[in-house]
């Protein structure tokens, strides 16, 4: 028998965090639950879609018995977000789960076998560093969106970690376009990987949920875990190669725009109007001291937007897909970006004009 008294909030928190690891599509029910743990004087809450593993901790002041349980995560989750008392007990006895709040008591099953749980544990060998919240929210917030969302393109459906020179760096692409971050790190040994894209994003909502300034990071080559204080995301790399980034990036220009942020984003946003009912496509041309953006739809029309650039090297006439445009330009927080560009068929490099520690590579579309 186990009866735990829990702070709503706390326990409402907790289970926000874990129950995004819980896979959605297994024939494993218990892959489904959360494991609840009595260890050392505090409640562990577990979850895992086997790729995925999430440690959550809570201190809770009124424990009677000892024990296991592993019950429905989205079951729960519902429950705990529901009642409207600020406190919750939890009776656990015999395989059953008794959840009460105020005036409300919930009678649910639990999973028979708890102990076939699944577990997982970092080497004791590997590579530790730390590295500011809300930096590495920024970072992943800076690439995530260009990770491939195919799960069969398993190299590219997640976001790539480059630690060297005293730099991490993430990257990430859909084959249609690329983003890199950078930031100054302190750690002494280069090493590389890859996380899912549903890691990132469960790692993304750690970031979100803790208060906790810094993270400590430890990697054993196999296993990436991120510990924000009472909660650890430990997740396992995709055993791929992700393509060599470096390739992609120009390493010259045949001409160069300099313009202002919200200028083009609001003549992006009417130019995608007709764009969207077309071919989606936007096409730019770079002419003396104007950028002209256009675009066609054989049944609606066609729009025109001019904005005042400032250009270096020669015109150019190249045509984009609008939504990578709009979702780079967005990333980007100084008021004037910079276009790069090679030629007519190459990738274009964005950034800003301090160029910073964030570019954006797209490809061109055919005209």
């Amino acid at each position: 028998m186990l009866k735990l008294a829990i702070q709503r909030s706390e326990l409402e928190k907790k289970i926000s965090v874990a129950a995004q690891a819980v896979g959605s599509k297994t024939v494993d029910p218990i892959l489904q639950c959360l494991l609840f743990k009595v260890e050392d004087n505090s409640l562990n809450i577990y979850s895992t879609d086997m790729q995925t593993f999430v440690v959550s901790k809570l201190n809770v002041p009124e424990v009677e018995g000892s024990g296991q349980f592993a019950v429905d995560a989205k079951l729960l989750e519902e429950i705990v977000k529901n009642v409207d008392n600020d406190q919750i007990i939890l009776n656990y006895d015999n395989g059953k789960l008794n959840i009460k709040s105020g005036k409300s008591s919930f009678n649910i099953a639990t999973y028979s076998e708890p102990e076939k749980f699944p577990s997982i544990e970092l080497e004791n060998t590997g590579i530790k560093f730390e590295i500011e919240t809300s930096i590495l929210q920024e970072m992943i917030d800076r690439v995530i969106f260009c990770a491939s969302t195919e799960s069969a393109m398993r190299a590219l459906n997640g976001v790539y970690w480059e630690l060297k020179d005293n730099y991490l760096r993430l990257v990430a692409s859909d084959g249609y376009r690329l983003a890199l971050v950078e930031q100054k790190i302190t750690v002494n040994s280069d090493i590389d990987f890859i996380l899912s894209l549903k890691s990132m994003k469960e790692l993304e909502n750690l970031i979100k949920e803790t208060d906790e300034p810094v993270l400590t990071i430890n990697f054993d080559h196999k296993k990436l875990a991120v510990n924000a204080g009472d909660v650890t995301v430990i997740m396992r790399v995709v055993e791929e190669v992700f393509p060599d980034y470096k390739r992609v990036l120009p390493k010259a220009f045949k001409s160069r725009i300099v313009f202002n942020k919200d200028q083009f984003l609001e003549s992006l946003k009417r130019t995608m109007i007709i764009a969207k009912r077309g071919t989606d496509k936007v096409q730019l041309k770079a002419l003396d001291d104007t950028l002209e953006l256009s675009s066609q739809s054989p049944e609606y029309g066609e729009v025109i937007e001019e904005i005042p650039i400032e250009k270096e090297g020669e015109d150019i006439t190249i045509n984009f897909n609008p939504r990578f445009l709009n979702e780079a330009v967005k990333k980007i927080e100084e008021e004037e970006v910079v276009f790069n560009f090679v030629d007519e068929l190459s990738p274009m490099q964005i950034n800003s004009k301090n160029v910073g520690e964030y570019l954006y590579i797209v490809l061109p579309v055919r005209a």
